[in-house]
């Protein structure tokens, strides 16, 4: 299966700004949450990685957004690709830099120090998920 990503979409964006309260002491903040968005149609060739990222400069701004990754395969997806390793760790790994940089281009040319947001180990990532799924139902 030939997969390529096809387009990244804003979906929400809020950006709020206190320059005036600029200190010394700036704690910064990084939530990132994604989800695996697939088609009811059985026949679908497209697939959405969802990421919601919420980051914080404490003293300067906070931004909250929601950014969807397209992605489009040769052929429909089916159950089997859907639980892969593919849509669960790879796609996110592929369509985060996007994000990376569209946060970091974003708050700089706002006017605010550039919010680098840090790299993420996917498969790491997915095993932490996995655990406190686990945990939680217990």
């Amino acid at each position: 299966m030939q997969i390529s990503l096809e387009n990244t979409f804003v979906r929400e964006l809020a950006i709020h700004g206190d320059i005036a309260a600029v200190t010394d002491n700036d704690e910064r903040t990084f939530d990132v949450k994604f989800d695996k968005v697939f088609s009811k149609d059985e026949l679908s060739k497209e697939f959405t990685i969802k990421f919601k990222v919420k980051v914080s400069n404490t003293s300067e701004f906070t931004l909250s957004i929601v950014y969807d990754c397209i992605f489009i395969t040769d052929s429909p997806i089916n159950d089997e690709f859907k639980n892969s390793h593919f849509p669960n760790v790879n796609a996110p790994a592929i369509a985060y830099p996007y994000l990376r940089s569209y946060i970091s281009f974003l708050t700089l040319n706002s006017g605010y120090e550039p919010a680098i947001l840090p790299t993420i180990n996917f498969t790491s990532f997915l095993q932490q998920s996995k655990e406190m799924n686990e945990n939680s139902m217990i």
